[in-house]
């Protein structure tokens, strides 16, 4: 017995695209995880509000860079080479 895939078209021209908080809280997250880390000139101190906050690249101007991860409410580091 043959399987065939029918298509059928979805009429969204006159109905709008709704979206639930859940979803727009996911598609924030997404975008968040997409970005690159923004390299800081400044050891960090603040506490992270959301989680893509809790990675934190610090670099000295020169030639040390390091990762700052927000775990047990402070904050780890780990020297990259």
């Amino acid at each position: 017995m043959e399987n065939k895939m029918k298509i059928q078209k979805i009429d969204t021209e006159n109905k709008p695209i709704v979206f639930s908080t859940q979803e727009m809280f996911n598609q924030e997250y997404i975008n968040d995880l997409t970005e690159l880390l923004k390299t800081n000139l400044t050891i960090p101190t603040h506490t992270p509000k959301k989680f893509i906050d809790c990675f934190y690249l610090y670099w000295d101007g020169s030639t040390t860079y390091e990762l700052y991860i927000y775990t047990s409410n402070s904050w780890k580091k780990t020297s990259l080479t």
